[in-house]
């Protein structure tokens, strides 16, 4: 299974759209927030593509949808956050705390706009960076093996 992987769209669902065109065997849109009615104007255009997403400290105008998420992807569990509430501007310290607390596999956030992948503690952090320019794709294979790549738009 693969999932495509944005995050800080900032009213550019475009980007969006571009990543889903490169990515055309994805299963499943993840967006880490700073949506601004992006994901409206996705599903609009793409209403058959499942999406996750939470909201980020710039979605003012979206109401009803959390600013973090726990779910399950290829078997895994994945937590969604856009990371402001975490500081991870500053570290990754107070995030991977909560990851391990809910048992994720994957901690998925945006909100530096710089890409990023890291283990620790057996969880794989994963900022796509901002989906202007940059996305990330998420593989899980029938064996539960995990694959993330980072990734140009």
């Amino acid at each position: 299974m693969k999932a495509i992987v944005v995050s800080d769209s900032h009213k550019n669902v475009y980007s969006i759209l571009r990543a889903v065109e490169n990515e055309e065997d994805a299963k499943l849109l993840i967006h880490a927030g700073d949506v601004q009615q992006d994901v409206d104007d996705f599903v609009s255009i793409m209403p058959d593509m499942p999406i996750e997403y939470v909201l980020g400290n710039n979605d003012y105008l979206v109401m009803g949808i959390p600013h973090q998420l726990v779910f399950s992807f290829g078997g895994k569990q994945i937590f969604l956050t856009h990371g402001h509430m975490y500081n991870v501007k500053r570290s990754l310290v107070e995030l991977a705390k909560k990851a391990k607390e809910v048992g994720a596999d994957i901690c998925i956030f945006g909100h530096t706009h710089s890409q990023l992948l890291t283990q620790m503690d057996g969880i794989w952090f994963l900022n796509p960076g901002c989906s202007w320019d940059k996305y990330a794709t998420i593989e899980i294979d029938d064996k539960g093996e995990i694959n993330i790549n980072l990734k140009e738009n």
